[in-house]
């Protein structure tokens, strides 16, 4: 029961960024994103693997439905699926993962999904902007966007994650 809701909030709030993407364009400085915490909140049952065939589909679908290049989400999502391990363990710790737990904000708590959210989002921002810009864009500039980025898209995660796993 809880993967379906899991899967029925996952497509909806992808649509719901595709939406985003082409309708509200806020800024050339910022972007909000809540990509990267849909996968680092997959369950734990799903692979490294298989989490990177669902960022890079995820990520393709969103590019292919909005404005944006296509693979270029695919690009910055697929990393995000690598570090999950990491990530699990920096937030659950490797008793935890070694019994194959779900990350839910009971076992985890909020400071550290906020720090995995913000690793995230860090990561997946630093690869969108460096592939987006392409060298194109000055430093600073891309410095600017990775940091407003990050600082506007992980409380928006924290709040996502909070929906994913309530429990």
């Amino acid at each position: 029961m809880r993967d379906i809701r899991y899967i029925v909030i996952y497509v909806i709030l992808v649509i719901a960024h595709i939406i985003m993407n082409n309708f509200f364009d806020l800024a050339r400085y910022f972007l909000i994103c809540v990509l990267p915490v849909l996968i680092i909140m997959l369950p734990s049952r799903v692979n490294v693997l298989w989490a990177m065939v669902i960022a890079f589909v995820t990520g393709f679908v969103v590019d292919f439905f909005s404005t944006g290049l296509l693979g270029l989400t695919s690009l910055a999502l697929v990393p995000v699926a690598l570090a999950i391990q990491p990530l699990t363990l920096l937030i659950l710790g490797g008793e935890q993962m070694a019994r194959g737990e779900d990350v839910t904000f009971t076992r985890a708590g909020i400071s550290r999904i906020a720090l995995s959210c913000l690793f995230a989002c860090s990561l997946y921002f630093i690869i969108y902007v460096w592939a987006d810009s392409a060298g194109t864009v000055g430093f600073w500039s891309a410095l600017l966007r990775i940091f407003l980025s990050v600082v506007l898209s992980t409380p928006l995660c924290v709040v996502v994650a909070k929906l994913l796993r309530p429990l």
